[in-house]
């Protein structure tokens, strides 16, 4: 049943419990939680690790033509934002790591998502189904929250693609970021031991004329009553317990959150 939940983007097999100097992936159970090895990273002293050229039928090569818009993004990061994802320098030249991230199927989310965020996401997952509806997508997760319905458009983008996607949450997600952490594939939704969750009903804030502040409340309570029944489906937990945890923040370790059903496994770390 394990091994059938762990898809291969996560690039994890099944072992013994004994721990092996290469970076290969183990499962040990508990009473409590699943542990599983830390995935390979898909990144490090070169471009070799972890980001084989044939993964998912994309050649990774390193030139200019692989940071497109590269002058245009300098520029562009010397009197705006600076870029989600940096660049840096190989032999082969300049090398835009979100175009990296991309060719092996991987989505990173680390910001309150809004609907920039959101459009460039469910672009991302929308072009990866495009490319091989087989192969399964990872969503990386930092992330404190966001707008409601920018959420919302992701999740349902997760779920109207044929690709499974599966979610990795770290540092911190909190608020409806947790909502996508929980909305991954079944089997597929795991977290770094010092992740913090938290979960709590939306929030909003009501002005103008009393009648919008009326309709804006219902709003809030139609939001917050479909939140939580969605919670409930991803967790399997009944709809008064999730109410009971969203009432006000509920901070939850990863143990704890997988003992509630918004995880299914933790990727184990040396400390």
């Amino acid at each position: 049943m394990a091994g059938a939940a762990i898809s291969s983007p996560l690039g994890l097999s099944i072992s013994s419990g004994i721990r092996s100097p290469k970076p290969i992936s183990s499962l040990s159970h508990s009473s409590s939680r699943l542990v599983i090895s830390a995935l390979p990273t898909p990144y490090g002293d070169s471009l070799k690790a972890g980001l084989p050229s044939k993964a998912f039928g994309f050649p990774l090569k390193n030139n200019h033509k692989d940071s497109i818009g590269l002058d245009q993004r300098c520029e562009e990061g010397e009197s705006k934002n600076p870029p989600i994802m940096p660049f840096v320098m190989t032999p082969g030249g300049p090398l835009d790591l979100s175009s990296v991230l991309f060719r092996n199927r991987i989505i990173f989310i680390g910001q309150p998502v809004n609907a920039q965020v959101a459009q460039r996401v469910i672009s991302q997952l929308v072009t990866l189904a495009a490319i091989d509806e087989t192969s399964d997508i990872l969503m990386y997760l930092n992330c404190p929250g966001g707008s409601t319905y920018s959420i919302l458009a992701i999740y349902d983008t997760m779920s109207w693609i044929k690709p499974k996607v599966g979610t990795v949450a770290f540092g911190v997600v909190a608020s409806q970021g947790a909502l996508l952490l929980a909305g991954g594939e079944k089997g597929m939704r795991y977290a770094m031991p010092n992740t913090r969750i938290m979960i709590h009903q939306p929030q909003t804030g009501c002005g103008g004329h009393v009648e919008d502040v009326r309709r804006q409340v219902n709003e809030a309570m139609e939001a917050r009553h479909k939140i939580d029944s969605m919670y409930a489906a991803f967790t399997g937990q009944p709809l008064e317990k999730v109410q009971q945890y969203t009432e006000r923040d509920r901070f939850l370790s990863v143990s704890e959150a997988l003992e509630f059903g918004l995880l299914d496994g933790v990727l184990e770390t040396e400390y």
